[in-house]
C-alpha cells in the first residue's frame, strides 16, 4: 500500500509498531520477511517455496493491524516474480516516491533490511534483492545529478512554509518530533530563522539541539503553539497529539500547521479553522510538479543504471542453487578487497588520485581474477556434485573475522 493508491487516512491505519514488527519478524510464517513501513508506504516483501496468494498476503498484513481484509484489501498491490525484483529498485531509488529521487527512502529502507537480517527473517534471496537495490541506489547518486537536485518531505514542507510567509526572519517556528525527519526539518528552517522551538516526547532529546533552538518539553506544547507562527509536526505516534479544541483555545497566531506524521500527529479538522491552513504529507504531492520537470533530464540516465542492476540480480535469481553460492562468494571476495584497499590508502594520505585509483583497480582485479580460477573454473570443470563438495568444504572453513557481509549473505542452509 502506498500514496499512490491510498490517501493518508486509510494509509496511517496499516501504521506498524516496532514491537508488532519486531514479533512478526521473529515469527515470521514464511521462509524470508521484510517489514517496509515510512509516512508514505506499508509494504511486506516475502521470499517463499510455497506458492502465495494475493489474499493470503492481504490477510497477513490486516492481521498485523486488526483490520478488516475485505474492507481494505482494494487498497493493496500485489507484485511477484521479476515485478518485485523492479519495484523494490524504483522505491529504492526514489523513483517511486512523491518527490522523485528523494533520499530519505534509501536510509528507511536500509534500517527495514537490517532490521529483518538481525532478526534473522531474511535470506539469501531478500539479502541479495535489498543489497542489489542499495548499490545500485548509491550508483545512482554518484553518477547523476539526481542527488543534486533531492528533494524530500521535510524540503517540501519547507517549500510550503516558504510559500504562506514572504519572510520568515521574524517569524517562530515550532518543531514538534526531533527523529530523522524532524532534525532534517531543522536544518531547512535553520538556514531561513533563527526563532525556532522544538519540543521532543524525551525533553533530553531536545536539549540536544539547544545551541540553535529552545527546547520545549513536550507536555507544554500548547503554550509554544499558542506563541508560534508555524507548527511542523513530526513525531511518531498512535493518536494525535495536537486536537482542534486545544489548538484553537490555545493560538490565535500560527497560520500554518504542517503534520509530517503517519499516522497523524494532528486533528485533521484544524484547517477548518478561521486564517488556519493545515497540510500533511498527501497535500506536499500538489507542489512536486516543478521537483519532477527538474529532474527529467537525470532520469532516463538514473533508469539506466537502475536496468543494470536489476539485470544483475535477476541473473542472479535464475541460477542454480550452486551457482548462486557461487556468485555470492565472489561478492564476497570483491568487497572484501574493496575494505582492504580502502584500509591501505588511508594510511596514505598523502597518495595522488591516480595512484589511489591504480591500487583500488588492482586489489579489484585480484580479486576477480582469484574468483574466476577458484570458484567459476572449478563450476564449469566438475561434476555439479563435486562443485556442493567442494562449497561445503569452502563453508566449512574456521573464519577469524565475520564482517557485515558475511553475515548478510548467510543463510539456514549453510
Amino acid at each position: 500500500m502506498s500514496h499512490k493508491v491510498a490517501e493518508i487516512a486509510i494509509r496511517e491505519k496499516f501504521y506498524i509498531p516496532m514491537d508488532i514488527k519486531t514479533r512478526a519478524l521473529q515469527e515470521k510464517p514464511f521462509d524470508e520477511l521484510l517489514i517496509l513501513a515510512t509516512c508514505n508506504r506499508t509494504e511486506i516483501y516475502v521470499a517463499s517455496d510455497k506458492p502465495l496468494s494475493e489474499k493470503d498476503l492481504v490477510q497477513y498484513v490486516c492481521g498485523l493491524v486488526g483490520e478488516n481484509p475485505d474492507q481494505y484489501s482494494r487498497y493493496f498491490y500485489y507484485k511477484e516474480g521479476d515485478d518485485v525484483a523492479s519495484h523494490v529498485m524504483n522505491v529504492c531509488a526514489g523513483l517511486d516516491s512523491v518527490a522523485m529521487g528523494e533520499d530519505q527512502i534509501l536510509h528507511q529502507i536500509g534500517r527495514a533490511y537490517e532490521t529483518a537480517h538481525q532478526h534473522g527473517a531474511t535470506g539469501n534471496t531478500l539479502n541479495k534483492l535489498f543489497q542489489d537495490a542499495i548499490h545500485t541506489t548509491k550508483r545512482i547518486k554518484t553518477e547523476t545529478n539526481l542527488s543534486k537536485l533531492s528533494c524530500n518531505i521535510p524540503f517540501l514542507a519547507m517549500k510550503q512554509v516558504q510559500k504562506t510567509f514572504d519572510d520568515l526572519e521574524n517569524k517562530s517556528v515550532y518543531i514538534v518530533g526531533l527523529g530523522e525527519m524532524g532534525s532534517l526539518m531543522l536544518k531547512y528552517v535553520q538556514e531561513n530563522t533563527t526563532k525556532i522551538f522544538a519540543s521532543s516526547k524525551t525533553f533530553a532529546n531536545a536539549q540536544k539541539f539547544a545551541d540553535v533552538l529552545t527546547p520545549v518539553p513536550f507536555e507544554n506544547r500548547y503554550e509554544v503553539i499558542g506563541k508560534c507562527d508555524v507548527l511542523i509536526l513530526c513525531s511518531a505516534c498512535q493518536e494525535p497529539i495536537v486536537t482542534r479544541e486545544r489548538f484553537e483555545n490555545a493560538s490565535e497566531k500560527c497560520r500554518l500547521v504542517i503534520d509530517l506524521g503517519s499516522p497523524r500527529n494532528a486533528e485533521a479538522s484544524i484547517g477548518e479553522l478561521p486564517g488556519v491552513q493545515y497540510v500533511c504529507v498527501d497535500d506536499l504531492e500538489k507542489i512536486v510538479s516543478e521537483n519532477r520537470r527538474l529532474r527529467m533530464a537525470e532520469l532516463e540516465t538514473a533508469q539506466k543504471i537502475l536496468q543494470e542492476g536489476l539485470e544483475e540480480f535477476l541473473s542472479w535469481s535464475r541460477m542454480d542453487e550452486s551457482a548462486k553460492s557461487i556468485h555470492l562468494i565472489a561478492d564476497k571476495m570483491i568487497k572484501t578487497a574493496g575494505e582492504e584497499s580502502g584500509k591501505l590508502l588511508a594510511s596514505l594520505p598523502n597518495l595522488d588520485e591516480a595512484s589511489a585509483r591504480k591500487i583500488s583497480m588492482m586489489y579489484e582485479r585480484f580479486a576477480k581474477k582469484m574468483a574466476n580460477d577458484f570458484l567459476y573454473k572449478v563450476k564449469d570443470s566438475n561434476s555439479p556434485e563435486d562443485v556442493k563438495v567442494f562449497l561445503k568444504c569452502l563453508n566449512a572453513l574456521p573464519v577469524e573475522r565475520h564482517s557485515a557481509l558475511d553475515a548478510e549473505f548467510s543463510s539456514d542452509d549453510n
